[in-house]
């Protein structure tokens, strides 16, 4: 029987992103694997489900409506449903290559792996606009231990691939107790890094999605009890504290941090 990757899009009221999401899987490019398209549907209006049946009642897709429940929890149930060997779990407001389907399952082929990772380029809402790359690695990379792969996301590294973009092994992601893991708001990271308890991951350098910038990313909020979260268990998992990236990524914390106070007040409360 021909092996399948579930493609799940992780949706939560952005209908103006999710169709250009859902076509953008739709249209794949036939490869050595067939692939599932699931909308987990998670949003607190009913925007989503009026947006399919309008759009795809009638296109080969499985829509389920969940009961807004918080991240971990909807990431964890969907996990939990997953019965196909592989798995994207793809974003509503990013965009798939048409060669994205092919291309990672011809490299899946005859591996063992955690997961597998593609390189992106970013946009600023409008696509035909590309702004950059995710990570500048030309060349086949692979991880097999934590402080290696961790050490990607500090500065001057050469990026990381994006969380979207990965297709991960389903019966070791059902190993990792999504719920419980630390770091916050950075439990990609997190959980991406727990993998390689039980298998390598690999990022290939083909540009496979297109990761789409906009307000409402979460990564424009910056919360310091999580990035000093991400901070310790980077060090924990044997990361030299003292070593000048992880010192630059502390330094750019604080920064950020201070960025957003009221500066006068800050030193207020410090003189006090």
């Amino acid at each position: 029987m021909k092996e399948k990757i579930q493609i799940i899009i992780l949706s939560r009221d952005r209908p103006e992103y999710l169709k250009q999401a859902i076509d953008s899987v739709l249209c794949q490019k036939k490869g050595v694997m067939a692939f599932e398209l699931i909308i987990s549907d998670n949003s607190e209006t009913e925007d989503v489900k009026r947006l399919i049946e309008r759009y795809y009642s009638n296109k080969d897709l499985k829509y389920i409506k969940r009961n807004s429940v918080p991240v971990r929890e909807h990431l964890q149930l969907v996990i939990s449903e997953l019965v196909e060997k592989y798995v994207v779990l793809f974003h509503d407001d990013d965009v798939m290559h048409p060669g994205y389907v092919k291309s990672m399952s011809l490299f899946l082929t005859g591996k063992e792996i955690a997961a597998v990772g593609c390189n992106a380029l970013y946009f600023n809402d409008d696509i035909l606009s590309l702004q950059g790359k995710m990570h500048n690695f030309d060349s086949l990379k692979r991880f097999d231990k934590q402080e290696d792969f961790l050490r990607q996301y500090l500065f001057l590294q050469g990026g990381a691939a994006p969380f979207p973009g990965y297709v991960y092994n389903v019966k070791i992601l059902k190993k990792i107790p999504i719920i419980s893991l630390p770091g916050g708001k950075y439990i990609d990271v997190v959980l991406l890094s727990s993998l390689l308890e039980y298998g390598p991951i690999f990022w290939i350098p083909d540009f496979l999605m297109y990761y789409r910038l906009h307000d409402s990313n979460d990564s424009n909020t910056f919360n310091p009890i999580d990035r000093i979260g991400l901070v310790n268990y980077m060090v924990a998992n044997k990361l030299n504290k003292n070593s000048d990236p992880l010192i630059l990524f502390r330094c750019g914390l604080w920064l950020k941090w201070i960025i957003k106070q009221d500066i006068k007040n800050v030193f207020l409360w410090r003189n006090k």
